[in-house]
């Protein structure tokens, strides 16, 4: 189903659903005020079980009573037909204010504008019915669907859950709307980039122990789905798994992490450390927070480069900055735990990792510098199409020079764009030149 097609059905959905809303408010405040012919009536929601549209899937799939199905309906009213609750701005003669019972809160630049809260929502259920009220509470516990498909939350900033207005999440309200799948853009909420490659599993050449706990890991992949839907393996298997790539730069840690989402059709989002880490009491547990509550659920690999600095061992409590530092890892240590997908820790500095991370790791992978013959395979592969070298010339480089495939990669790039400035073929001189950039990085000496 194209995007527009999407739209189209989910604008139906929801066109129904705010005429349902706009009678159920109708009824309630005919009820309120003691119309002359109000009188008690089930006001039935539309039918969906044909609906084709997202919303009406999303329906059908986690909603088990009106409440839930009128929450949801009042918080995208709030977003998209903000005019349905005009009717509550009516005046207590009285009092010469708004009437109590009806919830709500009014716009901070216009008080035209009616903000529904969860009392509303009491009110228009339940009317006086105060019982009814107490158990609202339980709609946004952390195992109810609003939170774990991060679908409507409350805004808790009022003393009373009541008064709370609603928030929607992206995720959901781009599939009830436009129907897209949601892809989070670079945020202070979400400091992660998703990384992709055109790369494929040829041009990845490591030793044969590390293909085979790819196998493993991309075994799990396929296979989670069964580990949840089965009550004895998800006592005796993690619903999630963790894994830690270690090893010094450039030798396809980053590469192994995208491929395994490319060969599986998951989205990799790589964390950005150094916006998630903060020297505040309190901020880098925030950051951490936001970032696993958005991608809970959400099928994605979280990419956790340079980790050393987050996942760092714990230290003795010599000053109060030592014992946030060690609460930030076990804070750390428990949502990692929790996570029900695939987390990849990467790292050039595996001894700085705490231990009790490694005991909750399913895979240790180290990622060596490659030797000769997988050097000569890298450069085989880096100069086709784009250089002629001799297999002799090719040899005597891969076995004089001890560097990653990442250092290869940029030997070429500088190779190739100074043939470029000299309008001639990639030349052996300036391949040498390359390589002794890339020693020169790391402090090593250059010998012919």
């Amino acid at each position: 189903m194209g995007t527009s097609e999407a739209t189209k059905h989910n604008a139906f959905t929801f066109n129904n659903e705010m005429k349902w809303l706009s009678y159920k408010i109708d009824h309630r405040l005919d009820l309120f005020f003691k119309s002359k012919n109000s009188q008690l009536e089930e006001v039935l929601p539309p039918e969906i079980k044909d609906d084709p549209s997202n919303y009406a899937n999303f329906i059908r799939s986690y909603c088990t009573d009106e409440v839930e199905r009128i929450i949801i309906v009042m918080a995208l009213a709030n977003y998209f037909k903000p005019e349905l609750f005009d009717r509550f701005l009516i005046k207590n003669k009285g009092l010469g204010k708004n009437f109590t019972e009806f919830g709500g809160k009014t716009s901070d630049k216009t008080e035209n504008i009616f903000v529904p809260t969860l009392r509303t929502v009491a009110f228009i259920l339940f009317g006086d019915q105060i019982p009814d009220y107490f158990r609202l509470q339980f709609y946004f516990d952390d195992n109810h669907f609003f939170k774990i498909q991060n679908a409507v939350m409350l805004n808790k900033e009022s003393q009373s859950i009541l008064d709370a207005t609603f928030v929607l999440g992206r995720e959901f309200l781009q599939n009830v709307t436009n129907g897209n799948e949601y892809k989070p853009n670079y945020s202070a909420e979400f400091p992660a980039n998703l990384i992709t490659t055109d790369l494929d599993w040829e041009d990845l050449v490591l030793e044969t122990y590390v293909f085979d706990e790819m196998d493993i890991v991309d075994t799990w992949l396929k296979n989670k789905e069964q580990i949840s839907q089965n009550k004895l393996l998800s006592k005796r298997i993690n619903k999630g798994y963790k894994c830690l790539f270690y090893g010094p730069p450039g030798t396809g840690k980053t590469l192994s992490a995208t491929l395994l989402g490319k060969k599986n059709n998951l989205d990799v989002f790589r964390v950005d450390l150094s916006q998630v880490v903060s020297k505040y009491i309190g901020e880098t547990e925030k950051n951490l927070a936001s970032i696993f509550d958005i991608a809970e659920n959400k099928n994605w690999i979280l990419f956790f480069d340079e980790a050393e600095s987050l996942f760092s061992k714990r230290t003795a409590v010599n000053d109060a900055k030592d014992k946030f530092a060690n609460q930030e890892t076990a804070y750390l240590l428990q949502r990692v735990e929790n996570y029900n997908g695939l987390i990849i820790l990467a790292t050039n500095l595996k001894p700085n990792i705490d231990l009790a991370f490694s005991r909750r790791l399913q895979s240790v992978i180290n990622y060596a510098i490659p030797n000769q013959t997988q050097r000569k395979s890298l450069w085989t592969n880096a100069f086709n199409g784009i250089a002629d070298l001799s297999e002799a010339e090719i040899d005597k480089i891969s076995k004089t020079y001890k560097i990653s495939g990442g250092s290869i990669k940029n030997v070429i790039q500088y190779a190739w764009l100074k043939s470029k400035a000299g309008n001639t073929v990639i030349k052996l001189e300036n391949i040498m030149i390359g390589i002794r950039r890339e020693l020169a990085k790391d402090g090593k000496s250059f010998e012919k």
